[in-house]
Order: C-alpha cells, then sequence, then structure tokens
C-alpha cells in the first residue's frame, strides 16, 4: 500500500542515479528488474543486508568532499554496524518542538549525541520555532541533570529507558515538573512505560518519534492533537520523503534528501499499521501506529505470539521490581530442538546468592503460572504439551545481547 509517492522527485532522482558515474549500485540494481519503469511498485526493494554486504564507497553517489559526516548504526554483540555516508542537505523539514513551543531540550539520545548532533543542529535552528539543544551525557545522567538545570531545559530527547533512568536526578538536581515534552524513539513505547513516564513528568507532552540510522532522521512524528489527546499514532513528515509505503505492514521508505546514498524503497524491517485515514489536525495523510519489530519486540513461533506489550505488563505486577533489568532469550532446546527453551536473564547486583535464588524461583513460577502466549494458551499448558521445554531465571552483570537500545525479547530460535 502506497501512503505517499512524489512521482515527479522520484522520476528526477531514479535518473540522477542512473547516470552517476560515481556509484553503479543502483543502476546494476534496476537493470536487473527494470529500466524503464519508474513508477514506486515497479522499483525493486533494498534491503538491510544489501548494505552490509556493500562496502560503503562503492554506492556513494556524491564526491569526498561533499561528504559532511558519517553515520553507523549501534550494532550489537552479533551483528555489524551499517556505516552510511550524508552529505549536506538544505531543509530537514522537521520541527523538534512538535509545535509544544519549548526552546531548550536537553539532548540525551545516543543517535543524536553520537551521530547526528550536526544534522540536528540544523534542523533545531532552521525550524520554524527555532530551538536549541543543549547535550548531554547519556552516560553520565546525573552531569545531565545539573546541566538541565544550569541551562534550565524544558524538554528531553532521549529513549524511554533513558528517560525513565535519568528522572531521579532531575528531581534532585533540577524539577522534574519544568519538562514539557519528552520526545522518545529507538525503544518501543509500552502502554506500561508511557504510564510510568506520565507519573515521572506530570507537565510533559510525551512524543513518539520515529527514525534510523540509514535515515538519519525522524520522519513519523505525533501532531499537537495527538500530543494534548495522548493519541498513540504517527504523522509522517512528507516534505522529506519520496515515497512511504506499507508491505504487509512493514514500513518501506524512499528518501532521497542525502544525495550521499538515497534509499530507494528501504525495508526497514519496523512494522506499522493504518490507524486513521487522517486527522482533524488536517494534515495530510492516513496516521500509523506502531506494530513492532520483528524478533525485536514481538516473536512468532510454533503458533503463539508473544509481544514487548505483554512482557513489559507482566513484569510490571510481579511483587519484585524489576524494572528494565530483564532480557528474555528464546532457544531451540539441544536435546528437543523442537521445542522452546526460555531463559530470563536478569541484571541485579544489589541482591546475595541466596537472595538472588529466591527471587529467581519467585519469578519464575509467576512467570509459568501467570503468562499468557495467546488468548487460548497459557504458558502451563504450553510445557504440558512439549512445545516449551523449560523456563529457568539467570542472574548477570551484563546481558548477553547488548545494544545501546534496550532489548527485552532476544529470537535465538533456528
Amino acid at each position: 500500500m502506497i501512503l505517499w509517492e512524489d512521482k515527479e522527485g522520484i522520476y528526477k532522482e531514479i535518473e540522477r542515479l542512473q547516470k552517476s558515474q560515481l556509484s553503479d549500485f543502483y543502476r546494476t540494481k534496476f537493470n536487473k528488474n527494470t529500466t524503464n519503469k519508474l513508477s514506486l511498485l515497479d522499483l525493486p526493494l533494498l534491503s538491510r543486508a544489501e548494505l552490509i554486504e556493500t562496502q560503503p564507497d562503492k554506492r556513494l553517489f556524491v564526491t569526498d568532499e561533499e561528504v559532511v559526516f558519517i553515520g553507523y548504526t549501534s550494532g550489537s554483540t552479533s551483528s555489524t554496524p551499517l556505516v552510511s555516508y550524508f552529505s549536506a542537505v538544505d531543509n530537514y523539514f522537521f520541527n523538534p518542538s512538535l509545535d509544544t513551543g519549548i526552546k531548550r531540550p536537553l539532548i540525551i539520545y545516543p543517535p543524536l549525541n553520537k551521530n547526528f548532533s550536526y544534522s540536528f543542529i540544523q534542523q533545531c535552528r532552521q525550524a520554524p520555532q527555532p530551538v536549541t539543544p543543549i547535550f548531554g551525557d547519556y552516560q553520565n545522567l546525573p552531569n545531565s541533570s545539573i546541566i538541565a538545570n544550569t541551562t534550565k531545559v524544558d524538554a528531553i530527547y532521549a529513549t524511554p529507558t533513558i528517560a525513565e533512568n535519568i528522572h531521579k536526578y532531575i528531581d534532585t538536581y533540577y524539577d522534574a515538573k519544568k519538562i514539557r515534552l519528552l520526545a522518545l524513539s529507538s525503544e518501543t513505547l509500552t502502554k506500561t512505560k508511557r504510564k510510568t513516564l506520565e507519573k515521572c513528568y506530570p507537565k510533559a507532552f510525551i512524543a513518539n518519534l520515529y527514525a534510523s540510522s540509514e535515515i538519519g532522521q525522524f520522519i513519523l512524528f505525533p501532531c499537537k492533537h495527538m500530543l494534548k489527546e495522548g493519541i498513540e499514532e504517527f504523522h509522517f513528515l512528507s516534505s522529506a520523503l519520496l515515497g512511504l509505503e506499507l508491505i504487509n505492514n512493514e514500513l518501506i521508505v524512499t528518501y532521497a534528501l542525502n544525495k550521499a546514498f538515497p534509499l530507494i524503497r528501504y525495508k526497514t524491517g519496523d512494522f506499522f499499521e493504518i490507524a486513521r485515514e487522517s486527522c482533524q489536525c488536517g494534515l495530510p495523510g492516513a496516521t500509523l501506529k506502531w506494530y513492532g519489530r520483528e524478533n525485536v519486540d514481538r516473536i512468532r513461533t510454533h503458533g503463539f505470539e508473544i509481544h514487548i506489550e505483554d512482557i513489559d505488563r507482566f513484569f510490571s505486577t510481579v511483587p519484585v521490581r524489576i524494572g528494565d533489568d530483564y532480557q528474555i532469550h528464546f532457544y531451540n532446546d539441544e536435546t528437543h530442538p523442537e521445542q522452546i527453551r526460555i531463559e530470563i536473564e536478569i541484571n541485579d547486583k544489589k541482591n546475595n546468592n541466596q537472595q538472588q535464588e529466591i527471587l529467581g524461583r519467585l519469578l519464575r513460577d509467576t512467570f509459568v503460572n501467570s503468562f499468557m502466549l495467546s488468548q487460548n494458551m497459557s504458558l502451563t499448558q504450553a510445557i504440558d504439551k512439549h512445545i516449551i521445554s523449560t523456563v529457568s531465571v539467570v542472574f548477570v552483570d551484563t546481558f548477553s545481547h547488548k545494544t545501546e537500545k534496550n532489548r527485552k525479547i532476544v529470537n535465538n530460535i533456528k
């Protein structure tokens, strides 16, 4: 389903890419599939794997002198970072204040602190309501809170986890009631997490944003009406896009503001649903609702689906507060590969071995006895039917799957 298409813009960009003498990446790709058909649906899809397999210099469509910065995905203990080159952009069309009137956002959001501070400063200054970003340190939250007090920030750009973790320091060194906007991205903002943040920052609008390091900017955002009403939906930033699609609910992006490497029908791996055909704010196009990332926010296997919303809800109700200090791994059972083994990792440095043993038994028993894999199947039933072999709880100093994003579900099933 095409949500947005700039046909003239697509035609001009495809023509530029086909004629480029700097890279034949797209010319080769297009020739394998189509040479003359230039409508969006006739063009081949682009995968993350193709980008990782191709050395960045081999997919560079501007001269070296025109590259203004280089960004990369965070990667993980088991994946390779994806490196992307970026050229200058005249206008990103994103308004960092989201029409809330904020002036000084504290930036403790890893992609903006590490890779995209250059372009985000430009976005802040060229916006209809210019703002002054204050770049803190997401690895030193007490210090960032002191900076917040010194500069009198009125907004925070962060991941949901970082926004929650800094709250106690904001309360100590500043005042959480002075924060009028939380702009959050990179992690799923579950209903449980949203309620927690609403209590932490009672005066703040909570905005869920969408971006990726490959794109290099925010392209999905809530309007002021959504913020006021607490509507958990997105508008798309049509001015910054040549095309936007949903294919089997996966978001497909065509983005060409970055002339160094435009993304033509890029498969983001992120899933959305159409929420409404229009919004009363008057912005054009349908609104979207977050559905999750495959094998990150939801796992489908053996006829059931486990979603991060359900996991987060469970851990918010257990007798002992775990917070975000958990990671659930799904494995093939070594003895019976057709069955699934579940291992819950708890990052706990407060309790001794005896306390951990008691806590582990409590968590394991509560999870097995109360968690539902689907409307018709409990975890206990799945164990009885030999779908799930074992459920165990282990205590770790660091999670076995490490990324800067707080990943709760890890699919190791082969």
